[in-house]
């Protein structure tokens, strides 16, 4: 499952430059501990992240998108704090209600057609804000992207949005492993089932890359957002019981 769960989530990092820990930890809650999902996708986004570095390279703008990311950094590690003082039943009902939520954005929401070309020049409050709020959710429960693409796909296209995902991804997903490793929730099981990640995540990024042009968004989103659906139920009824 471990692989094949890989190959998913990089496959979507190749289409979209996210998405990559909340398949991870959609389809790992299934078989192994929730919590160790959101470690583990954060430790295998760091290599996703930088295989995704040399990938369509449009140049932004670094007074643009490096205060986001230290922002983003600075959410993650409490994040990442905060998810090891959460009893794992209570942690399982509001990943659920967090996958519900999510899964509700993909099939409902509709991108946006009118965009400025280029990004900006610098970092605005709100892009601040939203990086801190994402790295939180990052560290906590996995899922970082919806913010992130709700707030800045109103005015990036969708390769300046692809190219900022993959350069904040990369130090926010670093500074959860960190987190997980000092507070003791990076196990040797956390690093055998990533090494185990890695040669899927070539093929996947490779396969994802390749069909960023001629793949349907909208397909895709239905299709991870009924995905999603079922695995949020799964997590509500075993938090619930």
């Amino acid at each position: 499952m471990i692989p094949l769960v890989g190959l998913i989530a990089f496959f979507l990092k190749g289409v979209t430059g996210t998405g990559t820990t909340t398949v991870i930890v959609a389809l790992g809650s299934l078989v192994i501990d929730p919590k160790l999902t959101v470690v583990l996708a954060s430790f295998i986004n760091i290599f996703g992240g930088l295989s995704m570095v040399r990938v369509d390279p449009v140049p932004l703008a670094g007074r643009y998108w490096m205060p986001i990311s230290v922002l983003m950094v600075l959410g993650s590690i409490l994040g990442a704090m905060a998810l090891k003082h959460v009893p794992n039943q209570q942690f399982q009902l509001v990943l659920g209600v967090a996958f519900l939520l999510t899964a509700l954005w993909f099939l409902i929401r509709v991108p946006r057609t009118h965009r400025t070309t280029g990004s900006p020049a610098s970092a605005r409050p709100a892009d601040l804000g939203i990086g801190a709020l994402s790295g939180f959710c990052g560290g906590f429960i996995g899922i970082n992207a919806p913010p992130l693409v709700l707030h800045f796909s109103r005015y990036l296209d969708k390769r300046d949005l692809r190219r900022l995902l993959v350069l904040i991804f990369i130090p926010a997903a670093m500074a959860q492993t960190i987190t997980f490793v000092f507070n003791g929730m990076f196990d040797s099981r956390v690093l055998v089932w990533g090494l185990l990640l890695i040669p899927t995540m070539l093929l996947g990024v490779y396969l994802g890359n390749h069909t960023f042009h001629r793949l349907s968004e909208s397909w895709f989103r239905r299709a991870l957002g009924l995905l999603l659906v079922f695995v949020s139920v799964r997590l509500i009824l075993k938090g619930m019981a």
